[in-house]
């Protein structure tokens, strides 16, 4: 009997002492559920520093767009877009980064006690932005079927009805946010919680993508262009949309990272854009890049470059809290200046809006008023008598305008027809790409609606046109 009931006591200490204390298993450092305001501030930080990088794994727009020439290896200067994953890396960023992110905001924020019509459409004005930069860089992407974790191959949609279905979307995005409380100023990196400049912004927008269509849909474009001129775009630098970086990291701008903190200089000043503002002595040299004994010298393009031998990126550009503007008044002002050229109602002539785009970019780098109109009455640079027609007087001078944002200087080549031609490697002229490849991992994981998409725009190359690149 006594063992018996020592047996009892052992089971009965046994299973009472075996209560699992379920607090042990939350991890106190990563929260498990993470608050909309969080989400929506990963998306957008992501965002810019894609769009802002200059790391030739991520971004290699200001090379695109021949702003830049690279000192050792030249193999994106020339277009390679197989050895690193650079189209793979702006794929993942987007739909994994930033829509899905800003995806969980949403249904976070729609879920609240009290839903923030305004933030719902902050959040829906940024997840047209991504779509509309993975549309512009890669033509027919997952859209309808994106997102969907229960959906491993999703279908890709038409770049063109993509288009359509994200203006529709913006224009909701713009009427909600005519009211109501956006994020806190804490989340918000970008407006610091000013929702009327977020509707600038998404304003900004519909007129960047109408005038994207300018020549592929020439009448949804000017009603595009018109509704979004009446609705109020940027157009002063103080309203300009980007990110407020810090000067501490983690949170500076990614050029610091990549210019000073790696400790590396794989970049200097490229021969074709100092070559075109050399002759009249442009007051914005000194901010985007630093003489070389006194002279603002370019190393050749598309080559390897003494690092030494050329100017290399100003100071003011490797600034750890130099702010990531990704849609700027000096945009606004010259689209507004292509509408007009191309005839569309938007409250001024196409001159007036070339001299104040250019006032507004000398503006944005600190340029002194006296020093712009020295500038515009230039007769190389005064609307009247600067060189070529309306495409190539607007598109020259938006080329150098939009330094800071390569992807625009690169799509002012591709919808605008620059003068730019690619490097000369072996006797050979490279040809500008007009896309970037499908990452090869939707080859190898998605293969039959990658076959599908890549058929459908016409060969996945690096030379297919995007849907809106009829010229």
């Amino acid at each position: 009997m006594k063992n018996y009931l020592l047996s009892l006591l052992c089971v009965t200490f046994v299973l009472t002492s075996c209560g699992v204390d379920e607090s042990l298993n939350v991890d106190q450092k990563n929260p498990s559920e993470v608050p909309a305001g969080g989400l929506f501030t990963n998306a957008l930080k992501n965002l810019g520093d894609r769009m802002n990088s200059c790391s030739v794994n991520e971004n290699v727009f200001r090379l695109y767009a021949q702003y830049w020439a690279q000192t050792t290896y030249p193999d994106e200067s020339q277009y390679n877009q197989v050895t690193r994953n650079i189209g793979g890396n702006l794929w993942t960023t987007m739909y994994r980064d930033v829509l899905k992110d800003l995806k969980g905001a949403k249904e976070l924020v729609e879920n609240g006690e009290a839903p923030s019509q305004a933030q719902l459409a902050i959040i829906k004005f940024m997840e047209v932005y991504a779509f509309s930069i993975l549309v512009d860089t890669f033509g027919d992407v997952p859209f309808t079927e994106a997102l969907d974790p229960l959906n491993p191959s999703p279908m890709y949609d038409d770049a063109e009805t993509i288009y359509t279905s994200l203006a529709s979307h913006l224009d909701e995005a713009i009427a909600d946010l005519s009211s109501g409380a956006g994020f806190d100023a804490s989340q918000d990196i970008a407006y610091g919680g000013n929702v009327s400049q977020w509707r600038q912004a998404a304003v900004s927008l519909k007129l960047r993508m109408a005038m994207r269509l300018a020549d592929s849909n020439p009448s949804a474009s000017q009603t595009m262009a018109e509704a979004a001129f009446l609705a109020g775009p940027i157009v002063a630098n103080a309203d300009n949309f980007g990110i407020n970086y810090l000067a501490s990291a983690p949170n500076t701008n990614p050029l610091w990272v990549s210019l000073v903190q790696s400790g590396r200089n794989d970049f200097v000043a490229a021969n074709t854009l100092v070559d075109a503002m050399n002759p009249t002595n442009d007051p914005r040299l000194g901010s985007f890049f630093r003489m070389y004994e006194g002279a603002y010298v370019g190393g050749d393009y598309g080559n390897a470059n003494g690092a030494g031998s050329n100017s290399n990126i100003s100071d003011l550009m490797k600034s750890p809290d130099l702010k990531g503007d990704l849609i700027t008044a000096a945009e606004v002002h010259f689209l507004l200046s292509e509408a007009a050229a191309r005839g569309y109602s938007v409250g001024g002539t196409e001159e007036a809006y070339y001299n104040s785009a250019i006032e507004v970019s000398m503006d944005e780098w600190g340029v002194s008023s006296s020093d712009t109109a020295a500038y515009l009455a230039l007769t190389e640079v005064a609307y009247a008598t600067a060189a070529g027609d309306w495409k190539q007087k607007i598109g020259s001078q938006k080329w150098i305008a939009m330094f800071n944002n390569g992807y625009e200087g690169w799509t002012a080549w591709r919808l605008l027809d620059l003068g730019l031609n690619g490097p000369v490697v072996d006797g050979i002229t490279l040809d500008i790409p007009t896309r970037f490849l499908y990452p090869t991992s939707e080859a190898t994981l998605n293969g039959s609606q990658y076959d599908s998409a890549a058929s459908a725009i016409g060969g996945d190359t690096k030379t297919t046109k995007i849907f809106w690149d009829v010229n």
